[in-house]
């Protein structure tokens, strides 16, 4: 994983998602060239946690989009860089993904395909699927949801701050250095604030 990658990872962990990172789309009848998609996530309705697993600790924007009260879906696609659009939530990584998150029956594949080529999301059954493209700069105009690395780095130091002594404790239990970097520096940044 890159570091976008990783900093997407940990912000899908900490809004109650069970993230897979780097999905393989192997090459197949339906797939030309085998490929990855960056992040698929999957989100049961009922997700708690006593420390940072609450209603009030979820990403409002992503409450906002998403019925966290339903099963929820993410094909995640994370770019630094420059991209082309084309290259982003192609069908065939769809195609083959949709049945990898096993929130809907295969017959409805093409159903739901169809309604995300221009909408970031769609209801069906008891569960949402979605699109999240995470980039550099913000990209409100395409059919998906957007969150800029910006603010998915300003989420997690909020979610440390939020709980600064059990997260700097227990900073080493989590197997990511971006992320015990990131809680090293807001504990940091909170004892020089008391002492200064």
């Amino acid at each position: 994983m890159n570091y976008g990658e990783e900093l997407t990872y940990w912000y899908l962990r900490l809004n109650g998602f069970f993230p897979i990172s780097n999905f393989v789309v192997h090459k197949s009848q339906s797939v030309l060239y085998s490929s990855d998609v960056d992040l698929l996530a999957v989100r049961p309705p009922y997700v708690f946690e006593e420390i940072g697993g609450r209603p009030e600790d979820w990403d409002e924007y992503l409450t906002e989009n998403l019925d966290f009260g339903r099963q929820v879906g993410l094909i995640c696609e994370v770019k630094t860089g420059r991209f082309k659009e084309a290259r982003i939530f192609r069908a065939e990584q769809l195609h083959y993904t949709l049945p990898r998150l096993g929130l809907v029956a295969q017959k409805e594949v093409e159903q739901i395909l169809e309604t995300l080529k221009m909408s970031p999301s769609i209801n069906i059954g008891g569960a949402t699927i979605a699109k999240l493209f995470i980039s550099e700069a913000e990209h409100t105009n395409g059919p998906y949801l957007n969150r800029t690395l910006q603010q998915i780095e300003d989420f997690l130091a909020d979610r440390v701050r939020r709980y600064p002594l059990e997260k700097y404790a227990d900073r080493m239990f989590f197997p990511s250095h971006t992320f015990q970097f990131i809680i090293a520096q807001v504990y940091r940044s909170i004892e020089k604030r008391k002492t200064g």
